[in-house]
Parts: structure tokens; sequence; C-alpha cells
């Protein structure tokens, strides 16, 4: 019984023992994860503060220390980024700073994005360097990056606006969409200024320019003679002076806004002429102007007369110092993104011009239509248009009114005039039943459109055996897609909006010329070139000064347009074609013009003798001899390099005078030059070359020779990309 007990306690006791060995088995196991948890755990954070150490001494090193002194010249200025000094800043007794600003939150999102935000600002201040001091390629990557970067306070671009210098500063105006906080304010900006001390101070300017140019401009001094006749230099202040105090009487001008506007006017004429357009910063007009600008900022008119006042100004490159310094860039940036064309326009040729970058430079009446920004993407084809008689690069190309009176192809996409809802529902949901109305038609359209084939808007009448379309467009081609979205929002010159986007890679300029109707109407006397040689010869060096001739070029020409196109290239072409503007010249489409000349133009000698018909009008007369001569020219010079000729004839007659007389301005027999494709149109004179959408013939024409000419590759690079890009820069 004993041995029986004692075998039991031995099994009891084999039990524990194995037991006991097997949990010191798996706590050796255990202790072992353990330590090599732990020793992942130390080394992983030794190694993650090490990062953090690295990369805290490379951001620290990411701005050399003599990136902060280059703007010791300027004023500096203490930025407070904290929300509770505002209070003492506006002289207000607070006791309690804390009070004003909620307690400062540190979870851990808000740690992220506050370090987030200061990598941002360092790399801000690292791109400016590289943009500063590195090569072109860097340069334009740096001011692409630095121009995307978000998170930046209102402090920080502030300091970033005093670090830029001239060159710099240009550059990153002609970033799209640039934010204006990147440029200074003008000096002096929060000094008010009285009316009658701004025209006198015009005065003395338009006086000065005068003595400047040695009385060489008439019109300069006609002006004055007329609009400050009774005013004597000596005294225009002393008079000014007592009549303000009671004790004499005003001269017999009104000073007003529309004697100043005059006084502008004036001056934007005398900055017209190249030779004399840099005296007015000699004599220290950039101050003066910039404080025009500042009374008048929201009178359009006085805005666009400045504008191109300074981009008369900005052919100079060696006074780009001097505009910087005025504040002029920030103005720029902010006339350039301006929803008035005309007021875009100049400030960009104005940016443009000053950009030492370019290598092209864009004269007066020369306008860059696009592209309007630095871009890294390469130019292979220029299409450059010319206007008509009394015509416009912001008058002539403008987008047709769509006339739904007439039968022909209607968008489907478009709520016709008849479905009306007013008498069923209220305004809101007469806006939803036509977004519904529209949604389900566009919805119907995606599933048919594809299966038909729909003709062009403006399709031609008649046509020569050359001609071969394109009339048709497929239902969901991208032309009826956009037609909608045309036709809703119109543009103030098709050629500016519609081409870029249909075709990559081009650049498209407006060329502008004054024309006149009769000799009546008075013209400078000092930039009287008014016949067809003289304009050829002013526009061919201005067209070489924009870089014309270098590549690929289509011309587009409406009425008289194509004449001087004629011209010039028939001159190019005696000349021997050293600027190979012939050579590379791809294409020609007239649209109207009056080869063989206009009935416009056939005047009786009795008529003659009254309207004294101007130059212009005199050339275009029918069967002019000299029409056919360089009709004629233009045909031999064809035989030396072949190009593609296209040609829109109108058909209906053009509404004039009050009186509403129709009159057929070009035929069809002087529209039609004998080489080329040659369509018919039914439309007038003036609508001819005004497309109501992207679905009209007389847009698709245009983009299929222009296709021709140029292979569509578009790229674009992400902001991050360029960053990448510059790793050694930014280490």
């Amino acid at each position: 019984m004993l041995y029986k007990y004692t075998h039991v306690l031995d099994r009891i006791k084999y039990f524990f023992t194995m037991r006991l060995r097997t949990y010191h088995k798996y706590n050796k196991y255990i202790e072992y994860v353990k330590s090599t948890g732990i020793s992942i755990v130390v080394v992983g954070g030794c190694w993650f503060l090490y990062q953090l150490r690295q990369v805290s001494h490379i951001l620290q090193s990411s701005v050399p220390v003599n990136v902060l002194s280059k703007d010791q010249p300027h004023t500096r200025y203490i930025y407070i980024d904290d929300p509770r000094f505002k209070d003492v800043l506006m002289l207000r007794k607070v006791e309690n700073l804390q009070s004003s600003v909620p307690a400062e939150s540190f979870s851990f999102a808000h740690i992220i994005m506050k370090w987030w935000k200061s990598l941002t600002r360092n790399v801000a201040y690292r791109l400016l360097h590289i943009a500063q001091s590195g090569n072109d390629r860097e340069r334009l990557k740096a001011l692409n990056t630095l121009n995307s970067l978000k998170h930046l306070k209102d402090w920080h671009y502030r300091h970033i606006a005093q670090m830029l210098d001239a060159k710099t500063a240009v550059s990153l105006a002609r970033m799209p969409n640039v934010d204006s906080r990147f440029f200074l304010q003008t000096p002096y900006h929060h000094v008010q200024y009285n009316l009658q001390d701004i025209i006198e101070k015009v005065y003395h300017l338009l006086l000065y320019l005068n003595t400047l140019c040695e009385n060489t401009h008439p019109c300069l001094l006609q002006f004055l003679n007329k609009n400050f006749k009774d005013i004597h230099s000596d005294s225009l202040i002393l008079d000014h002076d007592l009549t303000n105090l009671g004790l004499a009487v005003a001269p017999a001008i009104v000073w007003d806004q529309e004697l100043l506007r005059n006084c502008v006017q004036a001056l934007c004429h005398h900055s017209c002429l190249e030779l004399y357009s840099k005296d007015i910063i000699d004599a220290g007009g950039l101050p003066l102007l910039m404080i025009i600008k500042k009374i008048f900022s929201d009178n359009i008119d006085i805005c666009i007369l400045l504008a191109k006042i300074i981009s008369n100004i900005s052919l100079h490159s060696m006074y780009l110092q001097d505009i910087f310094q005025s504040g002029w860039i920030g103005t720029l940036v902010e006339w350039a993104q301006n929803s008035d064309i005309r007021l875009a326009a100049a400030a960009s040729r104005a940016l443009a011009n000053l950009d030492m970058d370019e290598n092209n430079k864009y004269p007066r009446r020369i306008y860059l239509l696009h592209p309007l920004h630095k871009t890294v993407a390469n130019t292979k084809l220029d299409v450059i248009f010319l206007h008509g008689l009394l015509g416009g690069v912001f008058i002539t190309w403008r987008q047709r009114d769509s006339d739904t009176s007439e039968v022909g192809v209607v968008d489907p996409y478009i709520i016709q005039d008849g479905i009306n809802f007013s008498n069923l529902v209220d305004d809101q949901s007469q806006d939803f039943l036509r977004d519904l109305t529209y949604d389900l038609r566009k919805r119907e359209w995606d599933k048919v459109g594809h299966d038909f084939e729909v003709i062009l808007d403006d399709c031609p009448q008649s046509t020569n055996s050359r001609g071969n379309g394109p009339f048709f467009c497929q239902g969901n081609d991208t032309c009826m897609k956009k037609t909608y979205h045309d036709k809703q929002h119109k543009t103030q010159c098709w050629p500016k909006d519609w081409l870029p986007q249909d075709i990559p890679f081009v650049r498209v300029i407006g060329v502008n010329y004054d024309t006149n109707l009769s000799l009546w109407t008075s013209s400078c006397p000092i930039e009287d070139k008014n016949t067809m040689g003289k304009r050829s010869k002013e526009y061919i060096k201005k067209l070489l000064i924009a870089g014309v001739g270098k590549r690929p070029t289509v011309w587009v020409c409406h009425s008289m347009g194509g004449l001087l196109v004629k011209k010039m290239l028939v001159d190019e072409w005696r000349n021997g074609d050293q600027n190979n503007i012939c050579k590379n010249t791809r294409g020609i489409v007239f649209y109207s013009t009056p080869h063989r000349g206009s009935r416009v133009a056939a005047l009786k000698q009795a008529t003659q003798m009254v309207l004294w018909p101007s130059i212009e009008v005199q050339e275009l007369r029918e069967e002019s001899p000299q029409l056919l001569k360089l009709h004629n020219e233009f045909l031999d010079m064809l035989k030396d390099y072949p190009i593609e000729i296209i040609s829109f004839s109108e058909t209906k007659s053009t509404h004039v005078t009050p009186l509403n007389v129709p009159f057929q301005f070009v035929t069809s027999n002087s529209a039609d030059p004998g080489v080329g494709e040659f369509y018919e149109i039914a439309q007038d004179h003036l609508s001819i070359c005004k497309p109501a959408s992207r679905h009209s013939f007389l847009y698709q024409k245009l983009l299929s020779v222009l296709k021709c000419h140029i292979t569509d590759e578009k790229t674009t690079v992400s902001p991050i990309a360029e960053l990448l890009t510059l790793p050694n820069k930014l280490l």
C-alpha cells in the first residue's frame, strides 16, 4: 500500500517537474521575444531620431546665410505672426493677451501640420534662392514650384517679396495665376492726393517732355496750347494756392477727371513714339503714373491708357529696375488677370517685354495672345492675325452672336426659347426644369450622337474643285461638346481662347494698325505711314523683333489685312527672303480679302472732293493697277515658295449707315485669288471672320489647316515632379 502511494507521489512529482521545465522553456522564449522587441524599438527610435536630426540639419542648411543679406538695401520689417498682438498693434488696452485667443492645440495632427508648413516655408526660401542663382532650366522649374506652394502665410509672401530682385520678380509675375502678394506694394500707397495737384504735376510733366523732345512732337505741343492756353508755368502754383485761400479767381480751365484723362491720353500718345517713350522715365513719370492708378483704379479706360504707356516703355529693358522699384510689377500682375482683354493684353505684353529670359519683344500694336505665361514647352507654329479696315484685334476677332431665327443646325444641348415654364412654376423651379431638360437631352445625345454626322455651321454655299472640307463632324466630336459652352460664355477674342485649347504648342499674335476712311480725320504727322508700302516696312520690322520667321507661320487675315500680308511677303521675296519669312510661311487664310479691290472705294470725283477719302480707301479701289500688280507678284512668289491658300468670300450684304443700306464690300470675284481652296459663305463682311462657335466651318477649316503643320504632343509636368528634379539644389 505504501508502495502504491509512493508511486502516485512520484508520478505527481514527475508531472510537476515536467510542467516546470516546460514553463521555464516557454518563459525563456518569451524573454527572447521581449528582448528582441525592446531592441527593435530602441534601435528604431534611435534611427528615427537620427533621421529627424538629419532632416533638421538639411532644412537649416537649405537657406544659405547670405540669402537673407541680399536685401540689405531694402527696408526691413518685423512681421508678427501671432494674433495675440493684434489688439496691441491696434492701440487697444488689453491686460491679458492670452484672453484674446483660444489656447493653442498640441494634438498630433496639429504638430504634423505645423511641421509641414514649416517645411513648405523653408522649401519656398530655397526655391527662391534657386530662382535667383540657378541656370535657365532650374530657374523656371523653381519658379513654377514656388508658385504652386500652398500654406504660405501673408508675412511669408511679404518676406519673399522683399527678397525678390527685378529679374526674378518679372519671371515670377509671368507664372499662371500667380499670387499678387509675392510683390511689394507701391511706395507711399497710403498717401492721399488732391485731383488738382495731380493735374498740376501731369501738366509740368508734359511741359518737361516737350522740352526733352525739343518741341519736335507737334501733337504734344498742340495739346498743351489747346488745354492749358490760359496757364503760364511761372504763375500756375501761385494762382492755385491763392485760389485755395480765396484770394484769387480760379483759372478758366475745369480741373476735373476729364481733363486728367485727356492728359493721360496725351502721355499715351507721346509714349507711342519709341524715340520719346523713355523720356517719361527720365522725367520721373513712373511714380506719378502710379498715383493716377491709385486714384482711378476702378476706371477701366484710364487703366488701359496707363497699361499701354507701361507696355510702350517696357521695350527699353535698361529701365527694368526703375519700373520694379516703382511697384509696377504687382500692378501689371493684377491687370494681366483682369477680365477685360484690352487691359489684360497690354499688361501681359509689358511683362513679356520686361522678361529678361525672353529673346522676343513685342512692340506697339503687336499683341501676344498666347502663351501669356512662361512655359517649358517649345513653340512649333506661329499664327498671326491681321484685321481689316477700321478693325482691331479685339474688334475683328470677336465671337459672333448666334442667330436662332435662321434655319440651320442647332446644337442639341441648347434649350429652345419656345420652352416656357413661367406660367407653371416659380423662378427656382424654372431653373431646375431647364437643367433637368438639358441633362435629359444631353444623356439622350450621348447615346445616339456617335451614330450621326452633323453638318457644320456656316457650311459653304459653293466651293471650287480644290475644296475638301471638313464639312461634317461626328455627334460626339469635341467641337460639338464645346459648342454649348461657347454659346453660353462669349469670348472677346476667339484666337486667344480657342486655338490654344484645340492645338498645343502654338504662339498666337495679333497685329493692330490704324486706318481711316477720310483724310479729314486728324493724325499724328510724325507717325503718318498710311500707304501699303510704308506699312509693310514698319510691320516687317516689328514682327522680326517679335521673332517671326524663326519657325513655321500661318497668316490669318480679314479684308485689307490680307493685302498687307501679301505686300509683306512680296517685299521679303524681292529682297531675297533674308529673314526666312517666305520660307517659313506654311499657309494663308483669307477672310473676304479684296484681291482685285472693292466697290466701296469706287467714288466719283465730285464725291471724292467732298469726302476726301484716305489713302487706304484709295488703294482699295476696284481693279486698281497697284492691287493687280501686287496680286501678280504674289502669284509669282508662290512659284518659288509653295504656300497653302484658303479663301472665304461673303455672299450677304452688310447693312451700313444709320439708314441701314445694304452693301456688299467684297464680291466673290475679288475674294477669289485664283489659287488654293475657295469657299463662299452665307455671311456678311463683318461676320465672316467671327464664328459663332467651334462648330462653325469658318473655325474648323482653319483648325484643320493648323493641324497639318503641327504635331499634337501635349505633356504636363506637375509641380511635385518639378520639385523632385531639383534634389541636389534643395539638399
